[in-house]
């Protein structure tokens, strides 16, 4: 494959022959969405993160007894529901890079 070498003027600099093998493929929008995809995941931090139940502080005692309050029965002030209490499924750290294979990488 030829190509023309330009300079910063958009003059004529010579030629140049580049390898068939990588530079005449035609361009796939999926392998290329696949390794986009993959680049901005392995830049992701992932250092969010909420307390649960068991990382909160507080007192693991029963707020009131079982029965005869006429309230609903409660476990821990550390419960999702009370002002003070954890996240129930709140975001963990994490890593979120996956592997791509070689030859994915290669072609996009």
């Amino acid at each position: 494959m030829e190509i023309e070498i330009k300079t910063l003027d958009n003059g004529t600099a010579g030629s140049a022959t580049l390898p068939d093998e990588l530079f005449a493929v035609a361009p796939r929008a999926d392998i290329m969405a696949r390794v986009v995809h993959w680049q901005l995941a392995k830049r992701r931090a992932g250092t969010h993160k909420v307390k649960g139940m068991g990382e909160v502080s507080g007192t693991t005692k029963k707020p009131y007894r079982q029965k005869g309050t006429g309230s609903a029965r409660q476990g821990s002030l550390r419960a999702p529901q009370y002002r003070t209490g954890g996240a129930v499924h709140g975001p963990v750290v994490r890593d979120h890079g996956y592997d791509l294979p070689k030859k994915v990488r290669r072609l996009g």
